[in-house]
């Protein structure tokens, strides 16, 4: 769950960025890297402090589950493609090493050193990673989906201010000096209100906030403002759809099954292009439907932090609109 709040500390994979140690001894940093004994005026006293490694970032690797998957899928497609065999053999070989160098760096009792100890300790430095590896993939797979109830249940604006415009950007004026940042917070706090799935900006990213969808898609929301003089704020905020992790690993996987298909045989089967057209045809239909759902929620938060919607170019607000009317007179 942390993962969803605090993106800056997790790495591609999920896995947390520790630079500490937990598990006893590095994995298979012995074969490149050996413990540092810092020498000098602190190196002169009574008791002097070995410094372990980091645990190596390419045994995380070769024993994470991303990399187990890959194995397989290389394996099923060495059944088709021979010159690719040798491949996941080499990988599997590589995931089996890490976890031979953790068996034989590992401090086990005397009297309970046995063979088949050893091997219950190379089995689990086997499984632990794809064990962790897979929990991880079903509680992000359960926390990165807002629940299907609340993308369905729409919001009630009051008469005179229903949602119209572009899906992609979204345009706000205020007289009172309120810019982005009431416009966010009025945001966060329907998010939490709906029980909407989402992460927040650790200052790094190129959106201010990313809104988790269903299983297909999420929604990054940018925002900015700009200062017309005085109180005068122009907010504008841009919605963007953005691929989860699945829906790239099918599409990939679809595509290169029609581009097997279309070299072995030589071409593919009307059929299963029709059946992938209507797959993209449903992918954007989902897509639209979670973006015009969050430009609700946006528009919504909009109006309970006091900013006015403009809905196109040359359309000025009606306060702003009075205002100008008023000077017309008065001149």
């Amino acid at each position: 769950m942390l993962r969803f709040k605090h993106l800056i500390f997790f790495g591609p994979t999920g896995t947390a960025k520790w630079r500490g140690q937990i598990y006893g001894t590095p994995r298979f940093s012995w074969f490149i890297n050996r413990p540092i004994i810092y020498h000098g005026i602190f190196g002169e006293g009574l008791f002097q402090s070995i410094y372990p490694t980091p645990q190596s970032e390419v045994a995380g690797y070769l024993s994470s589950i991303e990399w187990f998957a890959l194995t397989v899928f290389l394996f099923g497609l060495g059944i088709f493609l021979p010159a690719l065999r040798i491949v996941p053999y080499l990988m599997f070989g590589g995931t089996l090493c890490v976890a031979i160098s953790y068996m034989l760096h590992a401090r086990i009792e005397p009297k309970f050193d046995t063979i088949p100890a050893r091997l219950l300790v190379t089995f689990l430095a086997f499984a632990q990673p794809l064990v962790r590896g897979w929990s991880r993939y079903f509680t992000w797979l359960h926390f990165k989906r807002t629940p299907r109830k609340v993308i369905s249940t729409h919001e009630h604006m009051p008469a005179g201010a229903e949602f119209a415009g572009s899906l992609r950007r979204r345009s706000y004026w205020s007289e009172e000096g309120k810019d982005r940042h009431h416009l966010l917070g009025a945001i966060f706090n329907l998010l939490n209100e709906e029980d909407w799935r989402y992460s927040t900006d650790t200052g790094w990213n190129e959106w201010d906030i990313q809104i988790y969808g269903n299983f297909w898609w999420s929604v990054t929301l940018q925002t900015v403002t700009e200062y017309h003089g005085g109180p005068k704020c122009l907010t504008r905020a841009g919605l963007r759809n953005r691929f989860v992790t699945t829906t790239v690993i099918i599409n990939l996987v679809t595509l290169s099954l029609l581009a097997y298909r279309e070299l072995t045989v030589g071409h593919a089967e009307p059929w299963l292009i029709g059946t992938y057209l209507c797959f993209l045809i449903f992918l954007g239909a989902r897509a639209r439907r979670l973006k015009h759902r969050v430009a609700e929620l946006v528009d919504l938060a909009a109006y309970r932090a006091g900013l006015q919607r403009i809905l196109r170019r040359g359309v000025v607000p009606e306060a702003a609109a009075a205002k100008t009317e008023s000077k017309v007179e008065v001149g």
